[in-house]
C-alpha cells in the first residue's frame, strides 16, 4: 500500500490556527467581550503615568491575546515590554475564565516606564518597573518553567540562555511587531541562533489576515505572531 502525506504550508497552518482559536473565545466568552474591551480602553489613562509614551497594541491583538490565553491556559507567564498595560491585561483576563482550574502567575517589565497597574484582574500580575528583561530574568528565580512568553521587546543573547533553562517542551511564544525588519522578526531569529527554539520542533503561526479578522469584527490589524511547539499540533477528520 502506497503512503500518502499532507503537507500544510504555514500560510495554511495560520488560517486554521487562528478560526480555531477565535471560534473557541467567540463561542465561550462573547457575552463577555464588551466588558472586556472597556478595561482595556481605561488603561489609556495611564499614559499620565509614563516617562517614555509610546504605542500600544491594537484591539485585534488585546483580543487575540486573551483567546491565545483562554486556549492554552498558561500557568506562568512572562511578559517583556508591559507599557501600560493592554497585552498583560488581556492574557490576566482570560486567566481569570480559568482560575478556577489553576492559578495563573504573570511577571512583566518595562524598561522605561514606573506605571502601576490598577486591580482589574483576580490573575496575579508582578510588575518590575525600569527594568531591563534581562534583569527580570535574572530576579525570576523562583519560577522554574515558564508556559508562555509575550515579547513587545527586544531580546538579548543573555535573555535568551536564560529563557532556555526556564522553558519546556510545551512553552510557546508571542512575537508583536512580527513584519519586515521590525523587532518580533529579529527576536524570532535570536531565539533560534540562541538554540531556545528550533525549526525541527516549533512552526510559526502568521499575523492574523484581515479577511479572517473581519469575520470576527476584529478590524483593526494585528502583527502578533506564535511560535507554537509542533507536538501541540493535531489533525483530526471533521
Amino acid at each position: 500500500m502506497s503512503s500518502r502525506t499532507i503537507n500544510i504550508n504555514s500560510f495554511d497552518l495560520s488560517l486554521i490556527f487562528w478560526k480555531k482559536i477565535l471560534d473557541n473565545s467567540f463561542i465561550k466568552i462573547k457575552p463577555f467581550q464588551k466588558s472586556f474591551y472597556e478595561k482595556i480602553d481605561s488603561l489609556d489613562n495611564l499614559r499620565d503615568q509614563s516617562s517614555y509614551n509610546t504605542g500600544s497594541i491594537s484591539t485585534t491583538t488585546a483580543w487575540l491575546l486573551f483567546s491565545v490565553t483562554l486556549f492554552f491556559k498558561p500557568r506562568n507567564i512572562i511578559e517583556i515590554g508591559s507599557f501600560i498595560g493592554k497585552s498583560t491585561f488581556s492574557m490576566a483576563l482570560a486567566a481569570d475564565n480559568y482560575l478556577s482550574d489553576h492559578s495563573c502567575n504573570i511577571y512583566c517589565c518595562d524598561f522605561s516606564n514606573k506605571i502601576v497597574f490598577p486591580n482589574l484582574t483576580k490573575t496575579q500580575i508582578t510588575q518590575f518597573h525600569k527594568t531591563s528583561s534581562t534583569s527580570m530574568l535574572k530576579q525570576l528565580n523562583e519560577v522554574k518553567l515558564i508556559d508562555l512568553i509575550h515579547i513587545d521587546g527586544r531580546l538579548k543573547n543573555e535573555d535568551c540562555s536564560i529563557l532556555k533553562e526556564k522553558i519546556h517542551e510545551d512553552t510557546f511564544f508571542i512575537l508583536d511587531d512580527f513584519e519586515g525588519n521590525e523587532k518580533g522578526v529579529v527576536n524570532l531569529f535570536n531565539l533560534l541562533n540562541n538554540n531556545v527554539i528550533s525549526r525541527n520542533t516549533h512552526c510559526i503561526i502568521y499575523p492574523l489576515e484581515n479577511e479572517i479578522g473581519e469575520r470576527y469584527n476584529l478590524v483593526e490589524k494585528s502583527t502578533s505572531a506564535i511560535i507554537l511547539p509542533i507536538k501541540l499540533l493535531k489533525i483530526t477528520n471533521q
